[in-house]
């Protein structure tokens, strides 16, 4: 069958390259309908060529490639990935809404807590893993208790900088980093940005990882961190993960942390490490996926 992946840019173009590896007796062609015109006039040239339409984000209403894939009567697959599903949730309480398309549609996404959210609006989705992690190296022991987390330029206030500052101010002895911007107003002495980076190594120069978004599906970096047996404090629930709802339960859980690193009694999380081997693997993640576009 020809499959066509559209929505997300990085994650579809990335999926699409994996699936293509994987999987040799289906074809599959990302199409960056959302940025680029000439992939909408493509994309519109082969719609009859086309057996399936996989969406690396959703929606509920029939705008855009979806329209047209409506119009052709293709079978649709949606995965709700993150901020789709705060769209999905606005539409639905201003009545933009196309009833034939969620009924037409089959929909996927992460992790429990959005199938949740997607319920509330009567969207039914199934939990189906998207991200695959491949690239496990040793992890390096604690060295020091240096914390690090990941937030989007212009987009600081989501990704919770507030309470990240908060907690340096309250342990000014520790270092704390911010990857993905190269800075922001009146930070402490103690925080420092790191711009644009490689992760993964940044990762293994710390002990603490927070990922503190206002809304989340499964942010990728949460999978890396745990990839790597770091200590995460994430603002969900989800195994090997110290979650939190409140800033004064993150400064409660990390304080405890860090007095098991002054009794060095804080070590390398291998259990984490083997459930992201498990659940996250090439093989478990795309095999399961093929099947689910081709039921």
């Amino acid at each position: 069958m020809n499959i066509a992946i559209i929505g997300n840019s990085h994650f579809g173009a990335i999926l699409t390259e994996q699936l293509n590896r994987f999987d040799k007796n289906n074809s599959y062609k990302f199409y960056n309908t959302n940025e680029k015109i000439v992939d909408k006039i493509k994309f519109a040239l082969h719609i009859l060529n086309i057996d399936i339409v996989y969406s690396v984000s959703g929606s509920i209403r029939a705008g855009g490639a979806l329209a047209l894939v409506f119009k052709f009567n293709k079978k649709i697959v949606q995965h709700f990935i993150g901020s789709d599903v705060l769209t999905a949730i606005e539409d639905f309480k201003n009545n933009k809404i196309d009833k034939k398309l969620i009924k037409k549609s089959k929909y996927f996404c992460e992790v429990d807590w959005i199938k949740e959210e997607l319920q509330d609006i009567n969207v039914n989705a199934k939990v189906q893993a998207i991200m695959v992690y491949e690239n496990f190296i040793t992890p390096q022991n604690f060295d020091d208790f240096s914390v690090l987390t990941y937030m989007g330029k212009g987009k600081e206030k989501f990704y919770g900088i507030d309470n990240f500052i908060q907690l340096a101010k309250d342990f000014p002895e520790l270092n704390f980093k911010i990857a993905g911007i190269d800075g922001y107003p009146n930070l402490p002495n103690n925080i420092k940005c790191l711009g644009w980076i490689d992760m993964q190594k940044e990762m293994q120069k710390n002990s603490i990882f927070i990922r503190n978004a206002k809304h989340d599906g499964l942010g990728f970096t949460v999978i890396e961190a745990l990839a790597l047996g770091r200590v995460v404090f994430y603002n969900y629930e989800f195994p090997y993960v110290n979650s939190f709802k409140s800033y004064k339960e993150l400064r409660e859980k990390f304080e405890i942390k860090y007095q098991e690193f002054k009794d060095s009694k804080l070590d390398i999380d291998y259990e984490a490490i083997d459930f992201v081997k498990e659940n996250f693997n090439r093989d478990r993640v795309l095999s399961s996926l093929v099947k689910e576009l081709n039921v």
